[in-house]
């Protein structure tokens, strides 16, 4: 029997488990509360205006950076997050894709975090189980998953205050009826202001001392609600942000013939299509043009780096263009030129714009940002980097569901972040991504 049958008769019988838990008493236990700060780089920790963040990183566990997946874009790295899966396997291979099967760009919607039925996000498995999970704006939270939903949910709107937010989600937490034991919650600051304004400006540099002082207003409050000896905090980041100047914008429409392809997603990691016939001709154009060029590289979805697990024949390339750090490509003339008019950001050449979604690997800039306190964890533990994918199994534990699916992440990377001696599980098995993919 394949893995993906596996899975498929996972989702039935806990479908079924799911209403008989339902009626079920309440497991009495420790909750997880799960925070994202967009594009929260590790070095913002290191420019002296985070007291809080730094004090909570030395009293409780931390890394020194995890390493999130590739591209180190929002939405696939959230639902990595949520899933523990690589993007090549979940289908959220970037925030717009041009699905090749169905020949429509998806943006930000169910189809776009519904490639594969056969996958249970954390808090669809947390309900599963009987228990109630909270979804705070988190990326993918806000559609059914093997229709199932979250007990709380709100979808992204940015009209809603910070305080608002962790207000609501407090709520939820405390609810008499139905306390929520797991709560997912999303700020997509410094991210929003990072691209227009870059990470190395004021505006940035204000933003960081705001969300310090946001994390310390949470753990006051629930300080205030006596949640603290019950409730287990993670924060985290999903990638980091780089700036990047309009010198090193490299426009690929010159490299290659008027109308022989069409260009999806935004720098620094491009989806190309060419035209019906044309793969050929775009792909050594291309080519050509990186050799020339120097500062991007071209690679067909034969050609992608394993390391990435991004490979997926319906939602990558055909062919994938991706920048070196600190270039872009042709999209970020029109960014600039909409940043312009509506924040009237000045158009030089030294003015920089921020940009993620580069290689996952050796670029700091790049990296994201995990520490955790509560209950279950640890005093003052540094642990080894690991990946974001093995943030599900740590999820899992901490929540206590029992037989959760198989993932590309392993408890054995994070387990010396909690109290408890743990059962050793077994170390991640790069063929789960590809049997998972292989739908019947």
């Amino acid at each position: 029997m394949s893995l993906t049958v596996k899975l498929l008769l996972f989702i039935s019988l806990n479908l079924w488990c799911y209403f008989l838990y339902s009626c079920a008493l309440p497991v009495v236990q420790n909750s997880l509360l799960v925070i994202s700060y967009d594009a929260f780089r590790m070095e913002y920790l290191r420019r002296n205006i985070t007291p809080f963040l730094n004090n909570l990183r030395a009293e409780g566990v931390s890394a020194p950076y995890m390493r999130n997946v590739f591209p180190t874009k929002t939405f696939p790295n959230h639902h990595s997050i949520a899933t523990g899966l690589f993007p090549g396997t979940h289908g959220v291979t970037a925030n717009s894709v041009f699905d090749l099967k169905s020949g429509q760009v998806l943006g930000y919607g169910n189809q776009l975090f519904h490639y594969n039925e056969a996958i249970l996000p954390i808090w669809t498995l947390n309900e599963i189980r009987g228990q109630h999970s909270g979804c705070m704006m988190w990326p993918g939270s806000d559609f059914s998953y093997s229709g199932v939903n979250c007990t709380y949910v709100q979808a992204y709107n940015k009209t809603i205050t910070w305080d608002e937010r962790v207000d609501r989600a407090i709520s939820w937490l405390r609810n008499p009826e139905k306390p929520a034991n797991l709560i997912m919650m999303y700020f997509e600051d410094p991210d929003s202001h990072g691209h227009i304004y870059g990470p190395d400006s004021k505006v940035i540099r204000d933003l960081i001392v705001q969300l310090d002082n946001l994390t310390k207003s949470i753990h006051v409050k629930l300080k205030t609600f006596n949640l603290t000896d019950h409730v287990n905090v993670i924060h985290l980041s999903d990638h980091g942000m780089l700036g990047v100047s309009s010198p090193y914008f490299i426009d690929l429409r010159e490299f290659v013939a008027n109308n022989s392809c069409d260009f999806h997603g935004t720098s620094p990691v491009l989806q190309v299509v060419p035209k019906t016939g044309k793969f050929d001709q775009v792909y050594q154009s291309l080519k050509r043009g990186a050799e020339s060029n120097k500062h991007f590289k071209v690679y067909s979805n034969a050609d992608l780096l394993p390391r990435w697990n991004f490979n997926n024949s319906q939602r990558s390339g055909p062919i994938t263009a991706l920048a070196d750090p600190g270039y872009a490509f042709q999209d970020m003339f029109e960014a600039a030129d909409y940043y312009a008019k509506k924040y009237n950001i000045p158009k030089t050449p030294t003015y920089q714009y921020g940009i993620h979604g580069y290689d996952n690997k050796d670029l700091p800039d790049m990296y994201s940002m995990f520490m955790a306190k509560g209950p279950d964890f640890q005093e003052r533990k540094l642990l080894e980097p690991f990946d974001t994918v093995d943030l599900y199994s740590l999820f899992v534990k901490i929540l206590n569901l029992p037989d959760a699916p198989p993932t590309n992440g392993s408890l054995v990377n994070v387990a010396d972040a909690l109290r408890s001696s743990l059962p050793r599980s077994p170390q991640k098995d790069p063929k789960v991504s590809a049997a998972i993919v292989a739908r019947s």
